[in-house]
C-alpha cells in the first residue's frame, strides 16, 4: 500500500515534471505486484526529487508561430519482461512545451522502424488534436511531425504495407494524411529530438540538454505564487 500510494503521488507530480515521466510510467506498471526491486526504484526516484525539487517551465512573450511541432521517438523492446517498446511524444508551440507522453506500446513491434512508426502515429494524433483545439480558438497552424527514424518516415511516405505485412491496416491512416498534405513529416537529428527524454533512462548531461530545448530549467527555492502554510 505504501508503494502504491507514493507511486500515484509521483504520477500526479509527473504532469508538471516532464523529467520523471518515463520513471513514473515504469513504476505504475509495478503497482499490481510490487517487489523489493520496485521499492528500490521508487526510493531512487525520491532521492532524485529531493536533489532537484523544482522544475520550471519558462514561457516568454513571443509572436504566434506558424507551425505546431510534434516530436515522436521510441525505445524498441525496452521492457525486458514483455519486450514492448515505449512511445515518447513532445509537442512544441514555438519554443514552448505544451504536451508530453510516455506510454508503453500496446502492440509488440518486430523492428525498431515499426516501433518508431507507432511513435509517429501517437505524435501525429496528439498534434492533430491540439491543432483542432487551436482552430476552435481561431488560431490556424500547420502541423509538423518530426522523427529521427528514416525507416518510420519511409513507411509514412509509401502507400500500403510493403514488406511490413504484419502491421494492422488501422495504423495506416497516417499515410493518407501525409499524402493529402494535412501534415508534414520532417527529419530531426537524434540530438535534438526532445521525445527521447520520455522513452528511456538518460545521463544527466543528456537530460539537461533536452530540458533546455523545451525551455525547462531547474531552480532553487519556492515559487512566489506557491501557497504557503499559515500558522495561527
Amino acid at each position: 500500500s505504501l508503494f502504491r500510494s507514493v507511486t500515484m503521488r509521483a504520477v500526479y507530480l509527473a504532469q508538471d515534471r516532464q523529467d520523471i515521466a518515463e520513471a513514473t510510467k515504469n513504476l505504475s506498471r509495478e503497482m499490481k505486484e510490487p517487489s523489493e526491486a520496485s521499492m528500490r526504484d521508487l526510493k531512487r526516484l525520491e532521492r532524485y526529487l529531493k536533489l532537484r525539487p523544482r522544475l520550471v517551465a519558462v514561457f516568454q512573450a513571443k509572436r504566434m508561430p506558424e507551425t505546431l511541432q510534434a516530436y515522436g521517438d521510441s525505445d524498441h523492446a525496452g521492457c525486458l519482461k514483455t519486450r514492448r517498446s515505449t512511445t515518447g511524444v513532445g509537442v512544441m508551440l514555438g519554443s514552448h512545451l505544451i504536451k508530453t507522453y510516455s506510454q508503453v506500446q500496446s502492440t509488440i513491434s518486430l523492428s525498431s522502424g515499426e516501433s518508431e512508426y507507432y511513435a509517429m502515429l501517437k505524435a501525429s494524433a496528439t498534434g492533430l488534436a491540439l491543432r483542432a483545439m487551436l482552430e476552435d480558438w481561431g488560431i490556424q497552424l500547420k502541423l509538423q511531425v518530426l522523427s529521427d527514424s528514416s525507416a518510420a518516415r519511409g513507411l509514412v511516405a509509401r502507400r500500403g504495407l510493403g514488406k511490413a505485412r504484419h502491421i494492422q491496416t488501422r495504423y495506416l491512416w497516417l499515410q493518407e494524411r501525409g499524402a493529402d498534405r494535412d501534415l508534414q513529416v520532417l527529419t530531426v537529428p537524434t540530438s535534438l529530438n526532445i521525445a527521447d527524454l520520455f522513452t528511456k533512462s538518460l545521463t544527466e548531461q543528456r537530460i539537461l540538454q533536452l530540458l533546455a530545448l523545451m525551455n525547462l530549467e531547474f531552480r532553487e527555492g519556492r515559487a512566489d505564487t506557491a501557497k504557503r502554510l499559515i500558522q495561527r
